[in-house]
């Protein structure tokens, strides 16, 4: 019994670890297939244990794949927060005409995913629709920089 509890700890650290790793590295060209292909085999797989985070690290490989890894690495609230199993979080975004609007930013969030979110919450399905809209940043010091697909930041 210990052993098993044990294990699975283990093993949900191990999982872990990959998410981190898939969200932040690419990995070879000639490991993609094989890596790609067992976390496509856990997640289809019925009544497999972490077919949830092996879908999500899926998720962050093809995301880094299409983007390139994440250009920051993880501050060390959000690090303890993906360990601790949360690999998400609630962002405020601001609209014109004071309109807030909070999404769900998961660690491989782009700004382009925010974009989509939105124009399709205001009825705008049509890709043509997604290049008028960018992404303004406001930092704590109150700058603003324009973004258009680029990791969104995890503070």
């Amino acid at each position: 019994m210990i052993f098993s509890v044990f294990h699975r700890e283990s093993c949900q650290r191990g999982w872990r670890l990959l998410y981190i790793l898939t969200a932040y590295y690419k990995c070879s060209e000639a490991l993609k297939p094989y890596l790609l292909k067992y976390l496509q085999d856990v997640c289809a797989s019925p009544g497999v244990h972490f077919q949830g985070i092996a879908k999500s690290c899926e998720q962050n490989l093809r995301k880094t794949f299409q983007y390139g890894g994440r250009a920051e690495h993880p501050n060390g609230m959000e690090l303890k927060a993906m360990l601790a199993g949360r690999s998400s979080k609630r962002q405020l975004f601001l609209l014109p005409g004071g309109i807030e609007r909070h999404l769900k930013i998961k660690t491989c969030s782009v700004s382009l995913d925010a974009i989509e979110e939105l124009c399709y919450e205001m009825g705008l399905h049509k890709l043509e629709a997604l290049d008028e809209y960018a992404v303004f940043v406001v930092t704590n010091r109150g700058e603003m920089t324009k973004r258009k697909i680029e990791w969104l930041p995890s503070e």
